[in-house]
């Protein structure tokens, strides 16, 4: 995972997100592209404009690269509303299947791939492959995992290929405790832990 403002929040990058999803709300964008467009334009005007300090300036530059890159698939609006909630510390207040959710989300707005298996094909130890950034996690495990309130109440195996050097931090500013647990089939293997009461 590469160096990204997802993995350094900060009181400056609170306030920067904040800004931005308060300017997005008071616009009141209809669908995706209209935000994507509101947001790319509201970042080049707080980059030129120097609104907020020199050191949120690769953090801006970041988020622009990410929105040229991918387009409305970047989900720019996700990934602010991300930082807010991590700098903010509401997202800790949050329940753990809104974190767990909240993870998966932002692995994907890196460009991971994420997979809802079938009994048999966790099972079967389907995978795309190896090299391929992905996590793997058992469809009716999930389901028995977490209470209605949202609670984690059973540990929960998580399978991954790919570079996964920077899910522990993931995990960490998402309030989530895991073990590693030994590979298998190819994977590696992080199992949920739920809270201690």
């Amino acid at each position: 995972m590469s160096d990204s403002p997802l993995q350094r929040p900060t009181y400056k990058l609170a306030h920067l997100a904040w800004c931005l999803l308060v300017a997005v709300k008071l616009t009141r964008q209809q669908n995706k592209l209209q935000v994507h467009l509101f947001i790319m334009q509201w970042l080049a005007t707080a980059q030129k404009r120097k609104l907020f300090s020199r050191d949120l300036a690769q953090d801006i530059i970041w988020l622009q690269e990410q929105g040229k890159r991918y387009g409305t698939a970047a989900r720019l609006y996700s990934k602010v509303e991300y930082i807010w909630l991590a700098s903010s510390g509401e997202l800790a207040e949050q329940s753990a299947l809104f974190r767990f959710t909240y993870m998966i989300d932002t692995l994907r707005t890196m460009g991971w791939q994420d997979y809802l298996l079938s009994e048999k094909d966790w099972h079967d130890g389907w995978k795309v492959a190896n090299s391929v950034s992905a996590i793997y996690t058992p469809k009716e495990e999930l389901s028995v995992s977490f209470t209605h309130e949202g609670a984690l109440v059973r540990p929960l195996s998580l399978r991954f290929t790919g570079d996964i050097s920077g899910i522990p931090s993931l995990l960490s500013q998402c309030n989530l405790m895991a073990e590693h647990r030994p590979g298998e089939q190819g994977y590696s293997v992080l199992e949920l832990l739920p809270e201690q009461c």
